[in-house]
C-alpha cells in the first residue's frame, strides 16, 4: 500500500496494540486517542500483549471512561511482547483474517524500532491502513526527534545519579551506573550531561579502556575519589561483559552485563572501591512526567485523525516542536546521537 492517502472509506474500528518494551506515557497516548476516537464517535479496541494479541484475536473494548483513570500510569495497560508475526509462519495471515473478522478500518501501532517495522509490513503487505507512533525509552527512532517514554526516563536516570552520588561522595567511591539505549547513546548522554556525571560512554564512541583508568587514576592522584561514570548498555570496545543474554524474537542481542564488567575492571586495575547500578527496569517505570503526558496525549490524538483522514503508512513524528507525519519506513533504522550532542559530552566530561 502506498505511503498517504489510502481509498476513501468512513473510518468506524479502529484497532492499537503496544510492542516491545514499555515505558512511561504509553496509557497517555492511548487516552489522547480515546479522546480523539470519542469526539469523532469511534469505537476502539485494544489488542492485548502487542502483535501477540492480533495474532490470538486477543483483545477488549478501550474507551474514555477506561483510560482516563490510566493516564498518570507508567507500563502498559494492553500489555506488551517481542512477537514478531513475520517469524512464524502463518502469523501474518492470522492478522489478516483478525482485521477482517473484526472489521477494522484502521489500526495504530505503538512501539520502538521492530514494532514499527512489523507496522510498515503489515501497510505493505495487508488491506489495512497502519499509523505508527514511536515509543521507546532509547529514543533511537529516526525521523522523529523524540519517542514517548523518553522524557520520563531521562528524569528516571537523573534522579538516580543524583541519589547515589552522596553516598558515594560519602565513602570516596567511584560508581558506573548502566543504563539502557541499546546501540544509541541517547538516554546516556542527556541524563548524564543533565545529572553532570564525570563520565559517559556512549555507542557512538568506541570505549579506550586504558584512556578512561588513566583519567580516573588523575582524578584519584588529584583528590577527586568519587566518580560517576555513565555507561549505556551497547558500548562497543570492551570484551569484560559480566552476561551472555542471548537474543530475541527480532534477532537482537539482549546487551547486558557492560555495568558490572567495567566496575570489576576498575577495581582490579586501579586498586580502588568502586560500585556499580544497573537501573535496569527502575530508569522505565515511575509516574510520567508532566511534559510526557502532554505530549504524548497530542500523539493519541494526531493518530487518530490521520487514520480518519484516510492516511496510512504513516508515523506520527515530534518535529521543531509539533507533530507531522512521516514515512513510517523511515522507523526501519537507527538513530544514533547527533554530532552535536557527541561534541557536548566530548568537551563537557573528562574523558
Amino acid at each position: 500500500m502506498q505511503v498517504g492517502l489510502s481509498p476513501t472509506k468512513a473510518v468506524r474500528k479502529i484497532g492499537v496494540l503496544t510492542g516491545g518494551g514499555d515505558s512511561s506515557g504509553i496509557n497517555a497516548v492511548l487516552h489522547g486517542l480515546c479522546l480523539e476516537a470519542r469526539r469523532m464517535n469511534l469505537e476502539v479496541i485494544g489488542f492485548k500483549d502487542g502483535w501477540r494479541g492480533l495474532i490470538d484475536g486477543d483483545y477488549e473494548p478501550l474507551s474514555f471512561a477506561r483510560t482516563i483513570k490510566e493516564v498518570d500510569r507508567s507500563g502498559t495497560i494492553l500489555g506488551t511482547s517481542r512477537t514478531n508475526p513475520y517469524k512464524k509462519t502463518g502469523d501474518k495471515n492470522r492478522i489478516e483474517y483478525a482485521a477482517k473478522a473484526l472489521e477494522l478500518d484502521g489500526l495504530i501501532a505503538i512501539g520502538g524500532n521492530d514494532t514499527l517495522t512489523v507496522a510498515s509490513n503489515i501497510a505493505n503487505d495487508l488491506d489495512l491502513k497502519v499509523i505508527g507512533i514511536p515509543q521507546t525509552i532509547d529514543n533511537d527512532v529516526p525521523g522523529t526527534e523524540y519517542c514517548v517514554g523518553f522524557d520520563t526516563a531521562v528524569h528516571n536516570v537523573v534522579e538516580a545519579i543524583r541519589n547515589v552520588r552522596a553516598t558515594c561522595d560519602s565513602h570516596h567511591e567511584d560508581i558506573v551506573v548502566e543504563v539502557m539505549g541499546r546501540e544509541s547513546g541517547w538516554l546516556a548522554a542527556i541524563a548524564g550531561l543533565t545529572a553532570g556525571a564525570e563520565f559517559i560512554l556512549l555507542p557512538e564512541i568506541p570505549l579506550d579502556i586504558e584512556k578512561l583508568l588513566l583519567a580516573l587514576k588523575r582524578r584519584h592522584d588529584g583528590g577527586f575519589r568519587s566518580n560517576v561514570i555513565v555507561v549505556a548498555e551497547g558500548v562497543k570496545g570492551f570484551a569484560h561483559r559480566k552476561i551472555d543474554a542471548g537474543t530475541d524474537a527480532f534477532g537482537n542481542v539482549m546487551l547486558a552485563g557492560i555495568g558490572l564488567g567495567l566496575r570489576d575492571y576498575i577495581q582490579d586495575k586501579l586498586n580502588t572501591k568502586t560500585r556499580a547500578i544497573v537501573l535496569s527496569y527502575i530508569q522505565r517505570g515511575g509516574t510520567p512526567t508532566t511534559s510526557e503526558v502532554f505530549k504524548d496525549l497530542a500523539f493519541g490524538r494526531q493518530a487518530v485523525k490521520l487514520l480518519t483522514e484516510g492516511k496510512s503508512n504513516l508515523m506520527v513524528a515530534y518535529k521543531n516542536g509539533h507533530l507531522e507525519p512521516v514515512d513510517l519506513s523511515l522507523a526501519c533504522g537507527k538513530e544514533n546521537v547527533t554530532p552535536e550532542i557527541l561534541e557536548m559530552v566530548s568537551e563537557l566530561t573528562l574523558l
